[in-house]
């Protein structure tokens, strides 16, 4: 039985027989990469194989060199995946942006594949150049182009950090110097530690936290940081300001 828009149920339509829809061919991809990325963390990129990836995945290797070419492919398309929140939303906030950046990057995932590439790098320089240019440098380009629609104004100004009207804007160099320097601070010590093993990854929250730190650097004072639901078991000043005020 299935449910209808309405409501009201009936009897489950039949799948017809063809290729998967993009919504599972996508899921699918997703989760062949989340075990790719897990047997390059545990085995190091030399000792992966196609085999072993195909094989914990339940696949063939067939599908992989498809849709991959090669173990290669397979490692960048990892890398992409990290990154790809980075270039599908348009109109955010630089804040959100940076959010996003933060809580993915600090992740499990993004750890794994950057403490495989410094064990590596020398073994694999060509690994390390594709991780450079998928990873950091796409997360630096996204920054740049929302610093240049965000920075119009003046930075310091209210509206410096509002909405693009555009999903892209021309980025000259003191912008892209300029979201480089962001892009460091969105990861900083706090990353450093994640890499090192000395601290788990950071709630949405606390990403957001860091995230308003770095741009506010960077661009200097904006509004006050809005209140999260259940911000004020952590902020007891905020909670008393709110009694306070009602």
């Amino acid at each position: 039985m299935t449910t209808t828009a309405d409501g009201s149920t009936g009897p489950a339509t039949a799948r017809r027989p063809g290729r998967p829809r993009t919504a599972e061919r996508a899921a699918r991809r997703a989760g062949l990469l989340d075990v790719a990325i897990q047997i390059f963390g545990a085995r190091g990129y030399g000792a992966t194989t196609i085999e072993a990836v195909a094989s914990e995945a339940g696949v063939t290797k067939r599908t992989i060199y498809q849709h991959f070419t090669d173990k290669a492919g397979l490692f960048v398309a990892a890398v992409e995946s990290q990154h790809a929140h980075e270039h599908t939303i348009t109109g955010e906030d630089l804040e959100s942006l940076a959010t996003r950046i933060v809580h993915t990057l600090h992740g499990d995932q993004a750890v794994t594949l950057h403490r495989l590439v410094i064990a590596e790098a020398l073994q694999f320089p060509d690994l390390a150049a594709a991780f450079y240019t998928h990873g950091p440098a796409s997360s630096t380009e996204a920054l740049a182009h929302h610093l240049a629609v965000h920075l119009g104004a003046a930075p310091s100004a209210p509206s410096a950090l509002s909405a693009p009207s555009a999903p892209s804007a021309p980025v000259d160099d003191a912008t892209r110097s300029l979201a480089e320097a962001l892009y460091t601070l969105l990861l900083g010590e706090a990353h450093r530690r994640r890499l090192l093993g000395l601290a788990p990854a950071p709630t949405v929250a606390q990403a957001r936290e860091h995230a308003h730190r770095a741009v506010t650097t960077v661009c200097g004072p904006r509004r006050p940081l809005p209140d999260l639901p259940g911000d004020e078991l952590r902020h007891p000043r905020r909670r008393r300001a709110a009694s306070t005020s009602d």
